[in-house]
């Protein structure tokens, strides 16, 4: 792991910039600790949404909150065709893109755990993973390929056919999870929410629906993440 540039420290959270490597892609990231932090902790990996990156309002207020508030370390990375290693694509073959990339970005996030792993100020304590709508596309399959990981916290996606790889690592997902949808979701229908959410393999998950459209889901509901974070990575 290499940190690029000078850390940026305000209100007790470290946020650092780092690239690793991972098999021969270059995996940009960022990582926020505690000021002062020493010794293990619980850490929780943030994935993004489609067309962002790692610096989403969304992922930087999340990944604080969970600094300030829990005093755990939370880490985020550029999805693949986003971010620092963007490409170009329209919208209509994102999902396209992120269905070809579900295999690598697995590796992508197991070497980054890897190398966090290896920091003082993180360690071997607890692994959470957040993630909604392309967070869920890229996440799932991690989270169902990962015995480490404890809780998730996936959402605003569905079923978009037989070859989603969300779809086909759903069933190995047997921790926790908190799944968030949208009642009036103009990219995700809600039946198709809910044929994901159902095809879990998880014995202890619940469902939490709101009205609006795709990227309405209400702040109660960072509020309610980070509560059922703490319920399964505390200890």
């Amino acid at each position: 792991m290499d940190f690029i540039g000078e850390p940026l420290i305000g209100k007790g959270v470290v946020e650092r910039r780092f690239d690793v490597k991972s098999e021969n892609r270059l995996v940009p990231g960022l990582l926020w600790t505690p000021e002062g932090a020493g010794g293990p902790r619980p850490l929780v990996l943030i994935g993004h949404g489609g067309g962002g990156n790692k610096r989403m309002e969304y992922v930087l207020s999340l990944a604080r909150r969970l600094v300030r508030h829990q005093g755990w370390a939370a880490a985020a990375i550029d999805g693949i065709g986003h971010g620092e290693r963007s490409e170009l694509f329209d919208q209509a073959e994102l999902f396209t893109l992120v269905q070809a990339a579900a295999g690598d970005m697995i590796t992508d996030w197991t070497a980054t755990l890897g190398e966090l792993r290896a920091l003082d100020e993180v360690g071997t304590g607890p692994l959470g993973y957040w993630g909604l709508s392309m967070g869920t596309m890229f996440g799932a399959p991690f989270v169902g390929a990962t015995p480490d990981v404890r809780v998730a916290v996936l959402g605003l996606m569905g079923d978009l056919g037989a070859a989603d790889p969300w779809m086909r690592a759903a069933r190995n997902i047997t921790v926790p999870v908190l799944f968030l949808a949208q009642l009036d979701d103009e990219l995700i229908p809600f039946e198709r929410a809910t044929t994901l959410f159902r095809a879990i393999g998880s014995g202890d998950k619940r469902l939490h629906a709101h009205p609006g459209l795709h990227s309405a889901v209400p702040v109660e509901e960072i509020e309610a993440s980070e509560a059922f974070l703490a319920q399964h990575l505390r200890g």
